[in-house]
Protein backbone atom coordinates (compact mmCIF):
# COMPACT_ATOMS: atom_id res chain seq x y z
CA UNK A 1 0.00 0.00 0.00
CA UNK A 2 1.00 3.81 -0.43
CA UNK A 3 3.38 2.98 -2.93
CA UNK A 4 5.69 5.16 -3.66
CA UNK A 5 6.17 7.00 -0.95
CA UNK A 6 4.39 10.31 -0.21
CA UNK A 7 6.75 12.51 -2.22
CA UNK A 8 5.80 10.89 -5.69
CA UNK A 9 7.22 13.71 -7.44
CA UNK A 10 10.98 12.69 -6.23
CA UNK A 11 10.06 8.71 -6.17
CA UNK A 12 9.41 8.92 -10.04
CA UNK A 13 11.96 11.57 -10.78
CA UNK A 14 9.68 14.09 -12.65
CA UNK A 15 7.57 11.97 -15.20
CA UNK A 16 4.95 8.80 -14.69
CA UNK A 17 7.63 7.09 -17.52
CA UNK A 18 9.15 6.00 -14.28
CA UNK A 19 6.65 4.10 -12.41
CA UNK A 20 8.47 0.61 -13.13
CA UNK A 21 10.64 1.56 -10.02
CA UNK A 22 7.42 1.39 -7.78
CA UNK A 23 7.14 -2.36 -9.70
CA UNK A 24 10.98 -3.11 -8.61
CA UNK A 25 10.08 -1.95 -4.51
CA UNK A 26 6.66 -4.06 -4.95
CA UNK A 27 9.26 -7.05 -6.25
CA UNK A 28 11.99 -6.54 -2.98
CA UNK A 29 9.21 -7.68 -0.71
CA UNK A 30 7.83 -10.71 -3.13
CA UNK A 31 4.93 -8.83 -4.54
CA UNK A 32 3.93 -7.76 -8.02
CA UNK A 33 0.87 -4.96 -7.37
CA UNK A 34 1.49 -1.70 -7.37
CA UNK A 35 -1.43 0.71 -5.77
CA UNK A 36 -0.65 4.13 -7.11
CA UNK A 37 -2.33 7.32 -5.06
CA UNK A 38 -2.24 10.82 -5.85
CA UNK A 39 -1.80 10.85 -9.29
CA UNK A 40 -4.33 13.25 -10.35
CA UNK A 41 -4.73 16.98 -10.95
CA UNK A 42 -3.72 19.07 -8.92
CA UNK A 43 -3.14 17.08 -5.70
CA UNK A 44 -4.54 14.26 -3.50
CA UNK A 45 -6.83 16.92 -1.50
CA UNK A 46 -8.98 17.29 -5.01
CA UNK A 47 -11.55 14.76 -5.35
CA UNK A 48 -13.74 14.10 -8.23
CA UNK A 49 -12.50 14.81 -11.80
CA UNK A 50 -9.26 12.45 -11.65
CA UNK A 51 -7.50 13.85 -14.25
CA UNK A 52 -3.76 12.70 -14.77
CA UNK A 53 -1.64 14.93 -13.31
CA UNK A 54 0.94 17.44 -16.23
CA UNK A 55 3.74 18.20 -13.99
CA UNK A 56 4.54 14.17 -13.72
CA UNK A 57 4.47 14.23 -18.03
CA UNK A 58 0.16 13.72 -18.15
CA UNK A 59 -1.58 11.09 -19.73
CA UNK A 60 0.98 9.62 -22.05
CA UNK A 61 3.79 9.62 -19.56
CA UNK A 62 1.25 8.18 -17.47
CA UNK A 63 -0.03 5.67 -20.25
CA UNK A 64 3.60 4.50 -20.89
CA UNK A 65 4.24 4.03 -17.35
CA UNK A 66 1.22 1.54 -16.96
CA UNK A 67 2.82 -0.15 -20.26
CA UNK A 68 5.93 -0.73 -18.60
CA UNK A 69 4.51 -2.53 -15.68
CA UNK A 70 2.51 -4.48 -17.08
CA UNK A 71 5.20 -5.77 -20.11
CA UNK A 72 7.14 -6.66 -16.97
CA UNK A 73 4.53 -8.93 -15.45
CA UNK A 74 3.28 -6.36 -13.28
CA UNK A 75 -0.39 -4.76 -11.95
CA UNK A 76 -1.38 -1.71 -11.09
CA UNK A 77 -4.39 -0.48 -9.51
CA UNK A 78 -5.57 3.15 -8.57
CA UNK A 79 -7.24 5.08 -5.41
CA UNK A 80 -10.74 6.38 -6.36
CA UNK A 81 -13.04 7.52 -3.67
CA UNK A 82 -16.48 6.37 -4.34
CA UNK A 83 -18.22 8.51 -1.35
CA UNK A 84 -16.73 11.60 -1.38
CA UNK A 85 -15.63 14.65 -3.84
CA UNK A 86 -14.25 18.25 -2.97
CA UNK A 87 -16.59 20.87 -3.42
CA UNK A 88 -14.16 23.09 -5.91
CA UNK A 89 -13.09 20.15 -8.10
CA UNK A 90 -14.92 20.33 -12.07
CA UNK A 91 -16.82 17.87 -11.02
CA UNK A 92 -18.37 19.73 -7.37
CA UNK A 93 -18.37 23.09 -9.15
CA UNK A 94 -20.89 21.37 -11.99
CA UNK A 95 -22.99 19.07 -10.28
CA UNK A 96 -22.23 18.43 -6.48
CA UNK A 97 -24.94 20.42 -4.70
CA UNK A 98 -27.35 18.11 -7.73
CA UNK A 99 -25.48 15.14 -6.41
CA UNK A 100 -24.89 15.17 -2.67
CA UNK A 101 -26.82 14.15 -0.06
CA UNK A 102 -28.29 16.37 2.60
CA UNK A 103 -29.19 17.34 5.84
CA UNK A 104 -32.48 17.92 7.66
CA UNK A 105 -32.39 21.54 6.85
CA UNK A 106 -31.74 20.81 2.90
CA UNK A 107 -28.21 21.72 3.27
CA UNK A 108 -24.95 19.39 2.18
CA UNK A 109 -24.19 16.74 4.63
CA UNK A 110 -20.25 17.43 6.02
CA UNK A 111 -17.46 14.70 6.37
CA UNK A 112 -16.60 13.97 9.92
CA UNK A 113 -17.12 17.96 10.21
CA UNK A 114 -15.12 18.51 7.35
CA UNK A 115 -16.90 21.03 4.53
CA UNK A 116 -14.49 20.76 2.21
CA UNK A 117 -16.12 17.90 0.75
CA UNK A 118 -19.73 16.86 -0.63
CA UNK A 119 -21.06 13.40 0.35
CA UNK A 120 -22.80 11.41 -2.79
CA UNK A 121 -25.43 9.88 -3.12
CA UNK A 122 -25.71 6.41 -5.63
CA UNK A 123 -28.92 5.91 -5.18
CA UNK A 124 -31.59 6.86 -7.77
CA UNK A 125 -31.77 10.45 -8.60
CA UNK A 126 -28.10 11.08 -8.69
CA UNK A 127 -25.69 11.38 -11.40
CA UNK A 128 -22.60 9.94 -9.08
CA UNK A 129 -22.85 6.53 -10.05
CA UNK A 130 -22.82 6.85 -13.58
CA UNK A 131 -20.13 9.52 -13.30
CA UNK A 132 -17.00 7.82 -10.93
CA UNK A 133 -17.78 4.53 -13.22
CA UNK A 134 -17.28 6.48 -16.42
CA UNK A 135 -14.08 7.33 -14.37
CA UNK A 136 -12.81 3.85 -13.88
CA UNK A 137 -13.60 2.76 -17.28
CA UNK A 138 -11.80 5.80 -18.74
CA UNK A 139 -8.95 5.00 -16.86
CA UNK A 140 -8.72 1.32 -17.53
CA UNK A 141 -9.65 1.63 -21.60
CA UNK A 142 -7.15 4.71 -22.30
CA UNK A 143 -4.07 3.81 -19.70
CA UNK A 144 -4.54 -0.12 -19.40
CA UNK A 145 -4.68 -0.19 -15.45
CA UNK A 146 -5.85 -3.11 -13.56
CA UNK A 147 -8.50 -2.36 -10.93
CA UNK A 148 -9.81 0.52 -8.27
CA UNK A 149 -9.13 0.87 -4.30
CA UNK A 150 -12.83 2.40 -3.37
CA UNK A 151 -11.60 4.34 -0.36
CA UNK A 152 -13.96 4.27 2.71
CA UNK A 153 -16.59 2.22 0.43
CA UNK A 154 -16.86 -0.82 2.46
CA UNK A 155 -17.46 1.09 5.65
CA UNK A 156 -20.01 3.59 5.12
CA UNK A 157 -23.49 2.17 5.21
CA UNK A 158 -27.29 3.17 6.25
CA UNK A 159 -27.12 6.82 5.32
CA UNK A 160 -29.97 9.08 5.35
CA UNK A 161 -30.63 11.12 2.38
CA UNK A 162 -32.85 14.23 2.73
CA UNK A 163 -33.22 15.76 -0.98
CA UNK A 164 -36.45 14.90 -1.79
CA UNK A 165 -35.09 14.19 -5.58
CA UNK A 166 -33.03 11.19 -4.54
CA UNK A 167 -34.79 8.08 -4.23
CA UNK A 168 -33.78 4.21 -3.06
CA UNK A 169 -31.50 3.93 -0.30
CA UNK A 170 -27.96 4.45 0.15
CA UNK A 171 -27.10 0.52 0.87
CA UNK A 172 -28.85 -0.31 -2.16
CA UNK A 173 -27.05 2.25 -4.09
CA UNK A 174 -23.89 1.78 -3.04
CA UNK A 175 -24.40 -2.47 -3.77
CA UNK A 176 -25.37 -1.21 -7.45
CA UNK A 177 -22.39 1.07 -8.03
CA UNK A 178 -19.84 -2.14 -7.21
CA UNK A 179 -21.47 -3.86 -9.55
CA UNK A 180 -21.84 -1.53 -12.19
CA UNK A 181 -17.98 -0.36 -12.09
CA UNK A 182 -16.50 -3.98 -11.16
CA UNK A 183 -19.04 -5.10 -14.26
CA UNK A 184 -18.06 -2.31 -17.00
CA UNK A 185 -14.08 -2.51 -15.98
CA UNK A 186 -14.45 -5.90 -17.10
CA UNK A 187 -15.53 -5.75 -20.30
CA UNK A 188 -12.76 -3.82 -21.07
CA UNK A 189 -10.17 -5.82 -18.83
CA UNK A 190 -11.81 -9.29 -17.80
CA UNK A 191 -9.04 -9.55 -15.22
CA UNK A 192 -9.49 -6.09 -13.42
CA UNK A 193 -10.74 -5.81 -9.87
CA UNK A 194 -12.61 -3.61 -7.62
CA UNK A 195 -11.48 -3.59 -3.79
CA UNK A 196 -12.82 -1.20 -0.87
CA UNK A 197 -11.47 -0.18 2.27
CA UNK A 198 -13.43 -2.27 4.90
CA UNK A 199 -14.61 -5.36 5.45
CA UNK A 200 -18.39 -5.06 7.39
CA UNK A 201 -20.58 -5.86 4.89
CA UNK A 202 -21.10 -9.02 3.65
CA UNK A 203 -23.29 -7.53 1.01
CA UNK A 204 -20.54 -5.52 -0.52
CA UNK A 205 -17.22 -8.28 -0.05
CA UNK A 206 -20.11 -11.13 -1.94
CA UNK A 207 -19.54 -8.37 -5.21
CA UNK A 208 -16.29 -7.28 -4.95
CA UNK A 209 -12.79 -8.98 -5.76
CA UNK A 210 -10.94 -7.81 -1.93
CA UNK A 211 -11.66 -6.04 1.34
CA UNK A 212 -9.17 -3.77 2.89
CA UNK A 213 -9.57 -4.45 7.14
CA UNK A 214 -9.51 -1.07 8.34
CA UNK A 215 -7.94 1.67 11.13
CA UNK A 216 -8.79 -0.41 13.57
CA UNK A 217 -6.16 -3.41 13.03
CA UNK A 218 -3.59 -0.26 13.94
CA UNK A 219 -5.13 -0.10 17.12
CA UNK A 220 -5.24 -3.78 18.16
CA UNK A 221 -4.01 -6.67 16.55
CA UNK A 222 -5.17 -7.52 13.20
CA UNK A 223 -5.73 -11.22 14.29
CA UNK A 224 -8.31 -9.69 16.50
CA UNK A 225 -9.95 -7.57 14.08
CA UNK A 226 -10.17 -10.34 11.48
CA UNK A 227 -12.05 -12.74 14.34
CA UNK A 228 -14.59 -9.65 15.64
CA UNK A 229 -15.68 -9.80 11.73
CA UNK A 230 -19.04 -10.27 11.63
CA UNK A 231 -18.69 -13.21 8.96
CA UNK A 232 -15.57 -14.54 10.56
CA UNK A 233 -16.73 -17.99 11.40
CA UNK A 234 -19.20 -18.42 8.73
CA UNK A 235 -16.58 -17.95 5.12
CA UNK A 236 -13.32 -16.83 4.23
CA UNK A 237 -13.59 -13.36 1.91
CA UNK A 238 -10.82 -11.85 0.08
CA UNK A 239 -9.23 -9.89 3.12
CA UNK A 240 -5.87 -8.18 3.27
CA UNK A 241 -4.83 -5.94 5.92
CA UNK A 242 -1.13 -5.30 7.50
CA UNK A 243 0.20 -4.63 10.73
CA UNK A 244 4.09 -3.01 11.69
CA UNK A 245 4.77 -6.75 13.25
CA UNK A 246 5.80 -9.25 11.50
CA UNK A 247 4.80 -11.94 13.86
CA UNK A 248 1.39 -10.68 12.92
CA UNK A 249 2.03 -10.92 9.09
CA UNK A 250 2.73 -14.68 9.27
CA UNK A 251 -0.55 -15.16 11.09
CA UNK A 252 -2.40 -13.08 8.78
CA UNK A 253 -0.94 -15.43 5.77
CA UNK A 254 -1.13 -18.61 7.75
CA UNK A 255 -5.02 -17.84 8.19
CA UNK A 256 -5.50 -17.70 4.40
CA UNK A 257 -5.52 -13.75 3.93
CA UNK A 258 -3.40 -11.17 2.16
CA UNK A 259 -1.22 -8.84 3.21
CA UNK A 260 -0.83 -4.71 1.89
CA UNK A 261 2.52 -3.77 2.18
CA UNK A 262 4.23 -0.44 2.53
CA UNK A 263 7.67 1.11 1.90
CA UNK A 264 7.93 0.68 5.97
CA UNK A 265 8.87 -2.44 5.53
CA UNK A 266 12.44 -1.50 3.93
CA UNK A 267 13.40 0.10 7.27
CA UNK A 268 15.95 -0.93 9.29
CA UNK A 269 16.52 0.43 12.36
CA UNK A 270 20.15 -0.74 13.71
CA UNK A 271 22.03 2.20 13.23
CA UNK A 272 23.60 4.31 16.29
CA UNK A 273 21.95 6.93 15.61
CA UNK A 274 18.68 5.41 16.30
CA UNK A 275 19.80 4.72 19.45
CA UNK A 276 20.39 7.65 20.58
CA UNK A 277 16.98 9.04 19.55
CA UNK A 278 14.95 6.47 21.23
CA UNK A 279 16.66 7.07 24.69
CA UNK A 280 16.18 10.97 24.32
CA UNK A 281 12.96 12.81 25.98
CA UNK A 282 9.59 12.93 23.44
CA UNK A 283 8.92 16.87 23.09
CA UNK A 284 7.06 16.33 20.39
CA UNK A 285 3.21 15.00 20.82
CA UNK A 286 3.58 13.57 17.32
CA UNK A 287 6.53 11.63 17.78
CA UNK A 288 5.50 8.29 19.12
CA UNK A 289 4.66 6.86 15.88
CA UNK A 290 8.44 7.45 14.42
CA UNK A 291 9.30 6.09 18.18
CA UNK A 292 6.80 2.88 17.96
CA UNK A 293 8.13 2.03 14.58
CA UNK A 294 11.32 1.69 15.40
CA UNK A 295 10.24 -0.42 18.30
CA UNK A 296 8.38 -2.89 15.74
CA UNK A 297 11.36 -2.53 13.82
CA UNK A 298 13.78 -4.17 16.37
CA UNK A 299 10.62 -6.42 17.91
CA UNK A 300 10.62 -7.76 14.26
CA UNK A 301 14.52 -8.12 13.79
CA UNK A 302 14.44 -9.81 16.97
CA UNK A 303 11.60 -12.40 15.78
CA UNK A 304 13.34 -13.28 12.40
CA UNK A 305 16.72 -14.02 13.55
CA UNK A 306 15.65 -16.28 15.90
CA UNK A 307 16.41 -13.99 19.03
CA UNK A 308 14.05 -14.06 22.13
CA UNK A 309 12.15 -11.30 22.90
CA UNK A 310 11.12 -9.50 26.06
CA UNK A 311 8.63 -10.72 27.96
CA UNK A 312 5.98 -8.83 29.56
CA UNK A 313 6.85 -5.62 26.84
CA UNK A 314 2.91 -5.31 25.23
CA UNK A 315 3.49 -2.96 21.95
CA UNK A 316 -0.27 -2.61 21.38
CA UNK A 317 -0.88 -1.29 24.43
CA UNK A 318 2.05 0.79 24.61
CA UNK A 319 1.10 2.16 20.86
CA UNK A 320 -2.00 3.27 22.39
CA UNK A 321 -0.76 4.60 25.35
CA UNK A 322 2.02 6.91 23.62
CA UNK A 323 -0.89 8.15 20.92
CA UNK A 324 -3.73 9.00 23.74
CA UNK A 325 -0.63 11.10 25.46
CA UNK A 326 -0.85 13.54 22.98
CA UNK A 327 -4.18 14.81 24.37
CA UNK A 328 -2.54 14.80 28.12
CA UNK A 329 -4.68 18.12 30.25
CA UNK A 330 -2.67 20.05 31.34
CA UNK A 331 -0.47 19.71 28.58
CA UNK A 332 2.58 17.40 30.11
CA UNK A 333 6.29 18.32 29.66
CA UNK A 334 7.06 15.22 27.81
CA UNK A 335 5.06 12.71 25.72
CA UNK A 336 6.99 9.41 26.42
CA UNK A 337 6.29 7.29 28.92
CA UNK A 338 7.78 4.59 32.00
CA UNK A 339 6.27 1.88 30.05
CA UNK A 340 8.43 3.35 27.05
CA UNK A 341 11.23 4.06 28.39
CA UNK A 342 11.11 0.49 29.65
CA UNK A 343 10.85 -1.31 26.36
CA UNK A 344 13.58 0.71 24.99
CA UNK A 345 15.81 -0.84 27.54
CA UNK A 346 14.80 -4.18 27.07
CA UNK A 347 15.14 -4.01 23.42
CA UNK A 348 18.32 -1.55 23.08
CA UNK A 349 20.91 -4.69 24.51
CA UNK A 350 19.32 -7.02 22.37
CA UNK A 351 19.76 -5.41 18.91
CA UNK A 352 23.63 -4.25 19.94
CA UNK A 353 24.12 -8.11 20.55
CA UNK A 354 22.89 -8.76 17.36
CA UNK A 355 24.89 -6.29 15.29
CA UNK A 356 27.68 -7.44 17.20
CA UNK A 357 27.24 -11.02 17.00
CA UNK A 358 29.24 -11.70 13.74
CA UNK A 359 26.44 -13.02 11.96
CA UNK A 360 24.34 -11.77 8.76
CA UNK A 361 21.32 -10.05 10.01
CA UNK A 362 18.27 -11.39 8.32
CA UNK A 363 16.53 -7.96 6.96
CA UNK A 364 12.47 -7.14 7.42
CA UNK A 365 12.39 -7.02 3.54
CA UNK A 366 14.48 -10.47 3.33
CA UNK A 367 11.93 -12.14 5.24
CA UNK A 368 9.18 -10.85 4.56
CA UNK A 369 9.86 -11.67 0.38
CA UNK A 370 10.68 -15.49 1.34
CA UNK A 371 7.58 -15.89 3.01
CA UNK A 372 5.37 -14.45 0.33
CA UNK A 373 7.37 -16.63 -2.20
CA UNK A 374 6.48 -19.86 -0.32
CA UNK A 375 2.89 -18.65 0.32
CA UNK A 376 2.46 -17.86 -3.46
CA UNK A 377 4.03 -21.63 -4.29
CA UNK A 378 1.89 -23.10 -2.05
CA UNK A 379 -1.46 -21.28 -2.91
CA UNK A 380 -1.56 -21.47 -6.59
Amino acid sequence: MKFPSEDIQKKLHGSFENMPVLLQDARRLGCNCVYLISYWEPHYENKGDYEIRRDLGGDEAFKKGVQKIRKQGGKIILYLEAFIITRTSKIGKSHGLDWCMKDARGQPQKYYGRSRFYLMWPGRGSGWTEHICSVAERLVREFGVDGFHLDSYGIQWDLIDHDPRHKSSFNQGAIELVIKMRSRIQKINPDAVVILEGCERTQLLNLCDGGQIESAAWQYSPIRVLNEKPWAKEVKYKAFTSHYSMEEMDQILAMGYNLSLSPWWFEHHVREKDFATMRKRMNDKDEWLKRIRILWNWDNLCYINNIPRPKDIDLFQLRRDLEMRRYTRPKPKYYDTDAYRQAVQAYEPLIKKLLRSGTSVKTQQQYLREKLNQWQKTSF
